[in-house]
């Protein structure tokens, strides 16, 4: 009687772990889609990062440019 329900007790055991086991595995794939949904943003974001970075460094060029221009133009006038 006792090795009854030793085996019942094992086998009842055995369906909790297995039933765990799915929770886990269930769980495991639902962080890895999130995983790689994030990884598809932060693509996303660096590439908006390096097109800001590139308007910046276009404006910078832009203001030099223009920055060397009104200083050559007050020399112009200076020399009249």
């Amino acid at each position: 009687m006792v090795d009854i329900e030793k085996t019942v007790m094992a086998i009842e055991e055995k369906k909790r772990w297995e039933k765990r086991e799915e929770e886990i595995l269930e769980e495991l794939e639902r962080v890895r889609d999130k995983r790689k949904k994030l990884k598809k943003e932060a693509k996303k974001l660096k590439e908006q990062i390096r097109k800001c970075k590139d308007s910046l460094v276009s404006m910078q060029k832009d203001k030099r440019r223009t920055s060397e221009s009104s200083i050559d133009l007050i020399e112009e006038i200076k020399r009249m």
